[in-house]
């Protein structure tokens, strides 16, 4: 699986070069193929035009989807590789200077583990609700050209969950409960800090949890920090094609379980949070193996929700 991701990756580089415009002469470029279906695999017909605006001088929407190569570390208990998917709406705005890029994060897996000797898989999971009320991230967009195949990228957009820092990116992360926000986290930005991000009482995000080895745990509150950014070439007006970078930072900061031979949930008592954080797994990507970026333009008005229950259709798989 990940020999053909690699695979994959070669394989648009080698079309994009070999669909370069001839500098030697007035043909232009010498292969063409019908890219239907948003399917990357049709191949590339460099050297014409694109427009990625709305047409109207605004800027043009884009539902965007990275396939990631996770390597899981979970304390040592379980070391593997799997995939997981990550959807974004991202809005170009090529035609405004300076240009940038505006990201809004859908969707984000956080990959379950296989403990040994449990029946079932550890799930943490973040809920579908929060990400409607995330705010988009503005970052710069680097345009090469305005014929296909030139490349378009944007920097690292990031998304905190629980959290304030004075920069999003090079700040450490908080993960001692007692680092609260002194306003609760109405600034964006100030010194490193937890805030209650969904507004149900507990510092942090909350995330529904299943099958922690030896407690009945229900929700795990985390600090996190997700960012993502790519590198890609444009192969029409309405398809960017190319890689990602990523990176994802979880940590436990307490839980909620229910006691054995009990029915009301309690919080979790330190030892119980460590028992969880433990299993909580390291992320990162699989060295070597290239995460695939795809956006597809979607309409103006198209939201968070209608990329994750469209996704299926919209990037063709």
């Amino acid at each position: 699986m990940f020999c053909f991701k690699a695979f994959f990756a070669i394989s648009l580089a080698f079309a994009t070069y070999m669909c370069e415009p001839d500098k030697t002469g007035d043909e232009g470029t010498q292969c063409s193929s019908n890219n239907a279906n948003n399917e990357p695999d049709g191949g590339l017909v460099c050297g014409e035009s694109y427009d990625i605006s709305d047409g109207q001088g605004g800027p043009g929407v884009f539902a965007a989807k990275v396939t990631q190569y996770v390597h899981i570390n979970a304390a040592g208990i379980v070391e593997t590789d799997t995939m997981s998917t990550l959807l974004m709406r991202v809005e170009y705005h090529a035609d405004e200077d300076p240009m940038y890029a505006r990201v809004q994060l859908c969707r984000l897996e956080i990959p379950a583990v296989n403990i040994p000797g449990q029946p079932n898989p550890t799930v943490m999971t973040l809920r579908e609700s929060l990400f409607a009320n995330l705010d988009p991230v503005d970052v710069a967009l680097q345009k090469e050209g305005d014929t296909t195949c030139s490349a378009l990228s944007f920097d690292p957009a990031v998304t905190l969950f629980g959290i304030r820092l004075n920069d999003d990116i090079n700040d450490a992360v908080p993960y001692k409960p007692q680092i609260l926000c002194p306003d609760g986290g109405a600034a964006v930005h100030q010194s490193p800090c937890l805030w209650d991000m969904d507004e149900d009482g507990s510092v942090g995000v909350t995330l529904d949890a299943a099958n922690i080895p030896g407690i009945e745990v229900t929700e795990v509150y985390m600090a996190m920090r997700s960012w993502t950014s790519s590198q890609g070439i444009v192969a029409t007006s309405d398809l960017i094609l190319g890689e990602a970078q990523w990176g994802l930072e979880q940590y436990v900061l307490g839980c909620k379980l229910v006691p054995i031979g009990a029915s009301d949930e309690r919080i979790c008592t330190e030892g119980e949070r460590e028992v969880t954080e433990n299993v909580n797994p390291v992320l990162g990507p699989v060295e070597g193996v290239a995460n695939g970026f795809m956006a597809v333009r979607v309409d103006a008005s198209m939201e968070c929700t209608d990329i994750v229950t469209q996704a299926p259709d919209l990037f063709g798989r």
